[in-house]
Order: C-alpha cells, then sequence, then structure tokens
C-alpha cells in the first residue's frame, strides 16, 4: 500500500483565521488532530524556507535574504545598468523601473525580482540565481536524503510553474504516481498575493480562503477514503499578514540629512526590513542616529544579532538591519516605487504576525518546536 504524506504550505495564513465561521475545515482539523505553534526566524518566505529545509538557522546556512551586497558576484547586467546612472535615471524612479524590470525580463530573469534598485548601488547588489522553495538547494538536499534513508520520492506543486489547481494538479499526478512512499510538498502564495494587494482583512483575502479550505477538505476526504492510515495531511503556514498602518521613505530621511546613496553609503530597502552598507564610521553613527530617531522599528544590535542567529561571517546581509514594527512598510523600497503593499510581514518573530504553525492528521514522528525541526519531521515520516 502507498505511504504518502501531503505537506500544504500555505504563504500567509494568518492563525486567526482558523474559526468555524472562516475556515471550517481547518478549525475542526486542528481540534481534532495536532496542531503545533512553530518558533520562527526574522526574515521572509525565503529565510523561512531556507531554514525549514536545511534545518539550520540563517547565520549557519548563510541564506537569509535573496539578495546580498558582494560587488565581485554581482551580474553582468548590474554593472552594465550601474553604468546607465551617468542619464540621472534615479531621478526618473518610474523611468528606472521599467528599464530594469525590462533588462531582466530578457538577460536575467533569474531570483528574486527586485526590480527597483538604483542605478547608483546596482553594480554591488548580487542575488542567489534562484528564489522558489523548489529551486534551493536545500531542497534537492533533502529529496536525496529521503531517496537514501527511505526510498521516498519527494514532489513539489507550487509556484513559479504551478498557482492554480494545485488539488487538481495533486490528483493527476497520484494517477501517475508510482512511488510506494511519497512526499509532496503543496505551495500555496495565492493568500500572500492577495494580502499584499487588498490586505488581510479584505473580501478577496477572506473569500480565498473560505475556498482553500472547502479545496482542502474535499482533498483530505478523497485520499483519506483511498489510503486510510496510510495518508498523512499536514498543513503549514509560516507567516501571516498585518493590515498598513504606516509608512516610510526612508531615502528621503537619510538624504534630509546630507547623506548620499552610492556615495556615504549602499543599502537594501525591503518591505518591513534594510540593510546599510556605510562608507565610513562617521556614516554609520549618523545612519543609526537617524534610525533611532525615527522610532517605528529597532536597529539590530550585537545582542539581537545573536538572539535571531543574524551572526553572518561578512557583511552580505548589512552593517546596519533595521527593522519595523507591525503594520509599516518603506515606500519607496527596492521592489517597487509604487504604492504601498496593504498587507505585510518580515517582523520579528515574537510578533503575532509572523507565527507559523503546523496541523497533522497524524501523531509525529519527530517534535517540532521550531521552523527549523521540520527538516528532520520530514526524514522521519516515512520510518
Amino acid at each position: 500500500m502507498k505511504k504518502l504524506v501531503v505537506f500544504f504550505y500555505i504563504d500567509a495564513l494568518n492563525s486567526s483565521f482558523l474559526t468555524p465561521d472562516v475556515m471550517p475545515f481547518l478549525s475542526s482539523f486542528a481540534k481534532k488532530h495536532s496542531i503545533y505553534a512553530l518558533e520562527n526566524i526574522l526574515g521572509y518566505s525565503f529565510a523561512i524556507q531556507s531554514c525549514m529545509l536545511s534545518g539550520k538557522q540563517p547565520d549557519e546556512n548563510n541564506h537569509w535574504m535573496p539578495y546580498f551586497y558582494c560587488p565581485e558576484k554581482s551580474p553582468l547586467l548590474f554593472k552594465i545598468l550601474n553604468l546607465m546612472e551617468a542619464f540621472s535615471l534615479d531621478k526618473l524612479q518610474t523611468l528606472r523601473y521599467l528599464i530594469v524590470r525590462e533588462s531582466r525580463r530578457l538577460f536575467f530573469n533569474k531570483g528574486v525580482q527586485a526590480n527597483n534598485i538604483p542605478l547608483c548601488e546596482i553594480g554591488k547588489i548580487s542575488l542567489y540565481p534562484y528564489y522558489y522553495m523548489c529551486e534551493l538547494p536545500f531542497f534537492f538536499e533533502l529529496r536525496e536524503l529521503l531517496a537514501e534513508k527511505s526510498q521516498t520520492a519527494v514532489t513539489y506543486i507550487g509556484p513559479p510553474k504551478r498557482r492554480t489547481n494545485l488539488h487538481s494538479v495533486l490528483f493527476e499526478h497520484l494517477r501517475k504516481s508510482k512511488h510506494e512512499n511519497e512526499l509532496i510538498i503543496i505551495y500555496h502564495d495565492t493568500l500572500d498575493e492577495l494580502g499584499h494587494a487588498f490586505g488581510p482583512n479584505s473580501p478577496q483575502y477572506f473569500n480565498s480562503a473560505k475556498s482553500l479550505d472547502s479545496a482542502l477538505l474535499a482533498t483530505y476526504r478523497k485520499l483519506t477514503n483511498s489510503l486510510g492510515k496510510h495518508f498523512t495531511l499536514l498543513v503549514f503556514s509560516d507567516h501571516g499578514q498585518a493590515e498598513l498602518k504606516f509608512q516610510i521613505n526612508i531615502l528621503s530621511e537619510l538624504t534630509k540629512k546630507g547623506l548620499k546613496l552610492g556615495v556615504d553609503y549602499i543599502c537594501f530597502v525591503d518591505a518591513t526590513l534594510a540593510l546599510f552598507w556605510p562608507e565610513d564610521d562617521v556614516a554609520k553613527e549618523t545612519i543609526i542616529g537617524i534610525l533611532n530617531k525615527i522610532g517605528h522599528g529597532v536597529v539590530i544590535d550585537e545582542d539581537l544579532r545573536k538572539k535571531y542567529h543574524l551572526n553572518f561571517k561578512d557583511d552580505r546581509y548589512g552593517e546596519i538591519i533595521f527593522v519595523l514594527k507591525p503594520g509599516g512598510t518603506f515606500v519607496p523600497n527596492f521592489f517597487s516605487p509604487f504604492n504601498a503593499m496593504k498587507g505585510l510581514h518580515g517582523y520579528f518573530p515574537e510578533e503575532d504576525v509572523q507565527k507559523s504553525f503546523l496541523i497533522s492528521s497524524a501523531r509525529l514522528p519527530y517534535y517540532c518546536a521550531h521552523i527549523k525541526d521540520l527538516k528532520n519531521l520530514f526524514l522521519n515520516l516515512f520510518q
């Protein structure tokens, strides 16, 4: 009899939605079986997925952000775009964004699509040539380990190839699959996209959550009826989302104090955190002073670097790290020059919006307290 584990990964499902009126199946599923609150890390899904698949903290696997400071590894396209700053395109944000986006689409369509990096510094920023969960080196390592340890196949269903009809794709795959042991990872990012666009309390997010719940119920019933105790459903969410409360133009704040981007400092401004590489100690102290006066975030000091496992061997992820409080965002940031997202995440792991959870239909063979424990869980599921 085939032994099947489906790990249904929901990006950005707030645990507060696990109620009978919004998600009746998952709500009752969690009460009937086991739900685990997993300790999370500081960061976005790239960092979370790297941690859970490698079983290591960010400063152990060296994968915290999909972008990093490394001039010698910056793509050739970025170096060419850097030369275009001579035409003062950084003053025309929308035009610059379109030039970078279309250039990447044609010549370097790898890695995270951070298409609003200022041209004055783009030649000093590098990207990992992968971004999605199924592209990470840790995914391939896990697949090899499961094949060696328990002759288990690992199948991934989700973006970038699939974003819709995931349940239909699952059953079509199972109809053809000949594997005796199989772990199927389904990655669902629709809620994350809807939350960013409309907010996590919007009708669009709410209706999508209800539809997802119905689809999960149908999938669970069908697979339980056909496989019985040989089927296990794991439902996981890596974080939730917070409603937009405030916006900060961090580059403007630094410019007001006389600091020039590309001269006094290099930075990477994400939606809810920013990384800085100052030119010298004077610039460093000035930047820290400005960030502390903003009052809507926290500068990561040495103690916090240790606490959140951000003690990297080099400064690729910033000499200065600044994290906003829940509901805050940087506008513009290096992904978009346009309006702020209405739903946000990437805050400190203690915040409710950043908490992850795991629900299992069967008793787990390995206790999970932290997202990094998921790797060992996967390795022990088929023993």
